[in-house]
């Protein structure tokens, strides 16, 4: 019968373990920076011992507290999250509390000319060097911010991209664009998703019909953080990646795709990452398209935005995330 009390033993320490609670509660700040070619907001959610309090950022509700105290005496890993095209920090929200409760510092710049409620910037190419450029502002931002210096673990540092941010946890991580390879592409097939039109008509993918790069997509040396340790990319846009353009990222990645990829067509974005990185990352198809990575809308907006908001029937959004969000959390716990 001893085997029997070993088994009931081992049975209630799995279960307790999966029941375990979050060991932190989550606090949120806002820090004002200024890139190179205008200010923009970076939002930090961090464990606290201070008992949430949900507030409304605008249409948001933020299940973190404000401005709460930071965990005194502790070291925690880092994980930046670049949001997508036309979005924001708060499109991030629910992963980003769920990370603060599990022990991370979680740092979600803005991108200023690609994000709600920010003007446009007219030029494409200006959006694809900017991207990387505020990610790295706002990492080294609250790397060195009093409050957050001394528990940020610098030799843990992973990074999340969403759509456009994995375009930028891709050019962080060390892959190198080819622009003109993304301009031919882009000259022969449209593409909305991956070829995004510019205002203005420039950019490397901006207007059909044109394969010119812009000369200073041509020029700019893209920036490389050898700090970052672990990559999670969510139906990341990286048509601009030709195979040995990805052979510099070494770190262990996981990617999401999903199932429906209408608007993001997989096979120059998601599969030409799995295809060909060095070592194979771990993969996960979900169902939906690609914007059920963005956190479940608020009620009042899913009719007016329903390109983003509303999925399909049979598509439980919060239940994906569920899921997402525990993936992420074990898969960054192991990596960093």
């Amino acid at each position: 019968m001893r085997w029997l009390a070993s088994l009931i033993v081992t049975v209630l320490c799995t279960c307790s373990a999966l029941a375990e609670p979050a060991a932190f509660n989550a606090g949120v700040i806002r820090l004002t920076g200024v890139g190179e070619a205008a200010s923009f907001d970076t939002v930090i959610f961090y464990p606290t011992h201070e008992r949430e309090v949900p507030w409304q950022a605008g249409l948001f509700t933020v299940e973190a507290t404000r401005n709460a105290s930071p965990v005194p005496n502790g070291r925690f890993p880092v994980v930046l999250i670049s949001h997508g095209r036309g979005g924001g920090p708060f499109s991030h929200r629910e992963l980003a509390a769920t990370l603060a409760r599990a022990g991370f510092i979680v740092v979600l710049p803005t991108h200023a000319g690609d994000a709600s409620g920010y003007p446009r910037v007219l030029s494409q190419a200006q959006i694809l060097i900017d991207r990387p450029r505020q990610a790295e502002a706002a990492l080294n931002a609250v790397l060195t911010d009093p409050r957050f210096s001394a528990s940020a673990d610098v030799d843990r540092i992973g990074v999340i991209g969403y759509s456009a941010g994995g375009y930028t946890a891709l050019i962080l991580a060390g892959a190198k664009p080819d622009f003109a390879y993304a301009s031919a592409y882009c000259a022969n097939h449209d593409d909305p998703g991956s070829c995004p039109r510019s205002a203005s008509g420039n950019g490397t993918n901006g207007a059909q019909g044109k394969t010119a790069v812009p000369a200073e997509l041509v020029a700019w040396q893209p920036p490389v953080d050898r700090r970052l340790k672990a990559l999670v990319l969510m139906d990341p846009l990286a048509m601009m990646f030709e195979g040995s353009g990805l052979s510099a990222v070494r770190i262990p990645t996981m990617l999401y795709r999903p199932q429906d990829d209408s608007y993001l067509g997989s096979a120059r974005n998601a599969l030409a990452v799995v295809s060909g990185l060095p070592a194979p990352p771990a993969v996960h198809i979900v169902p939906g398209n690609h914007f059920v990575f963005i956190d479940p809308c608020p009620a009042s907006v899913v009719a007016s935005v329903a390109l983003i908001c509303r999925d399909a029937p049979g598509i439980d959004r919060v239940e994906i995330h569920r899921q997402i969000d525990n993936q992420v959390v074990e898969f960054l716990r192991t990596n960093l």
